[in-house]
């Protein structure tokens, strides 16, 4: 008599990702839920491994995986998928139904109906408590920044090495020209000057290579301090409003998108989490926070991390009366940095 074993039990498609079909949203930010209530079509712009941003009047909505960093404008999936495997093309029909996101010409329909909100909104702290909070941490967390920077190995190609104090010449072109333009950028938080701020960010924009160039992502990082920070009648991120508009024309879309939502006070978990450590409740994690950051892009984690530091450094006396942006006198030190402004 012949055994045979059982035949495989063949698993639902939406709990697989080899290959397309039905898949089932995790968490789907507040800030784009207004946009899945619309019936107007949207296109595929770009994938990555774990991420596929779809491109709307509105600028990128941005699936991903359970392994990337919830995003102001992104949605969450609940199981892994390689998006460069699926049949995406850019520009591909995107359709938006009740409860449902198809993708037809790549045989993906995203369920939402059971997705978690999330709110991107960085929580504004108790401004007095976070000003003591900084005084108390400056040294120690740029320490920690700095240590994290000269550990990963290109964090310091875009502006992390602005980080370090013992950093000698800036080896970074980008580096090279960003410093004094956000030594303005920080004079202007200083002064409370919202004009004089938003032409110092204009000429961060598009700063650097990549998806997410090194000035813009300086510009989230000073954003998510301002926004943490913000006191009544204080100085506040909402200069970045008017660069955030004019920004698609001089720097990606993916870089835009982050800069409109962070000029709303709306930031990846990420950077909940590393305003957390820096002037929260988390502090005792600070050295393993400060580690994963850096680690996130090529330089993004690092460049974001820049804006921070400069943006609390900027918004309280005490740190900023004893040394200049960053820890040390002057983010440029020398007349030929200055002259690459």
């Amino acid at each position: 008599m012949t055994v045979r074993e059982p035949l495989p039990t063949l698993r639902p498609m939406h709990l697989t990702c080899t290959w397309p079909g039905l898949l089932d949203a995790a968490l789907v930010s507040d800030a784009i839920t207004p946009h899945l209530e619309r019936t107007e079509p949207w296109a595929v712009h770009s994938m990555f491994k774990s991420v596929l941003n779809l491109e709307t009047r509105n600028g990128l909505v941005t699936i991903t995986g359970p392994s990337v960093d919830l995003l102001p404008n992104g949605l969450r999936i609940s199981s892994e998928l390689d998006f460069r495997s699926t049949g995406l093309r850019s520009g591909q029909l995107v359709i938006l139904g009740p409860h449902r996101i198809r993708i037809p010409g790549a045989n993906i329909e995203i369920e939402l109906s059971g997705a978690m909100p999330w709110s991107p909104r960085l929580p504004v702290m108790s401004h007095w408590i976070a000003q003591a909070r900084w005084r108390d941490r400056a040294a120690d967390m740029r320490r920690l920044a700095a240590a994290a920077v000269r550990a990963r190995r290109g964090a310091g190609d875009g502006l992390g090495i602005l980080i370090d104090p013992d950093r000698g010449p800036l080896v970074s072109a980008v580096a090279r020209i960003a410093a004094p333009r956000l030594e303005r950028l920080a004079l202007a938080v200083r002064n409370g000057d919202p004009a004089a701020a938003a032409t110092a960010a204009e000429s961060l924009v598009g700063l650097g290579p990549g998806l997410t160039p090194s000035g813009d992502d300086a510009l989230v990082g000073m954003a998510a301090a301002l926004t943490a920070m913000a006191a009544p009648g204080s100085f506040d991120a909402t200069f970045l409003g008017a660069v955030a508009d004019a920004a698609p024309t001089r720097t990606t879309l993916v870089s835009a998108t982050f800069l409109r939502h962070a000029s709303v006070g709306e930031f990846s978990a990420g950077v909940h989490q590393l305003m957390r450590v820096l002037i929260g409740t988390d502090a005792a994690d600070a050295q393993v926070a400060m580690e994963r950051f850096v680690a996130y892009g090529a330089t993004s984690g690092a460049d974001t991390l820049v804006g921070a530091l400069m943006g609390l450094d900027a918004l309280v006396p005490a740190v900023r009366d004893r040394a200049g942006v960053l820890g040390r006198p002057g983010l440029s030190g020398a007349a030929s940095v200055r002259s690459a402004a």
